[in-house]
């Protein structure tokens, strides 16, 4: 696996901030895993580190060509952007007061993989 390509990093901080706090409620937290394992809509959470994983996969195993692989990683980047712009306009502003710290690791981790798969960010080789 190459741990230079910021695809790959972003999809190791997908599945490490799916077992991270995402929703806080003071002393009581909710992990991503916790969350998606209540049932209904939240079961579709699951779809963000297996998606990540498959990435990962494919970088070490390079079942998918590049045009493929891209795709890949466009959605596995945008599947957490809908959940959380969804949550967004669902909760208002409450949403900032209930998020919490999985939540925010997973969209920058979303960003940063959208980013890198459109080559705007790379790191020095």
């Amino acid at each position: 696996m190459n741990f230079k390509k910021i695809e790959n990093l972003s999809a190791i901080l997908m599945v490490v901030s799916f077992f991270m706090p995402w929703v806080s409620l003071g002393i009581l937290s909710a992990t991503g895993f916790k969350v998606a394992s209540m049932g209904g809509a939240g079961t579709l959470l699951f779809v963000i580190p297996l998606l990540a994983i498959v990435v990962l996969a494919n970088d070490m195993l390079n079942f998918l060509d590049v045009d493929k692989s891209k795709y890949l990683t466009y959605l596995t980047a945008v599947v957490p952007l809908i959940y959380i712009i969804y949550r967004l306009i669902k909760a208002g502003s409450g949403f900032f007061e209930l998020a919490s710290i999985g939540i925010y690791l997973t969209l920058i981790a979303s960003v940063l993989m959208i980013l890198g798969a459109s080559g705007k960010i790379k790191l020095p080789e």
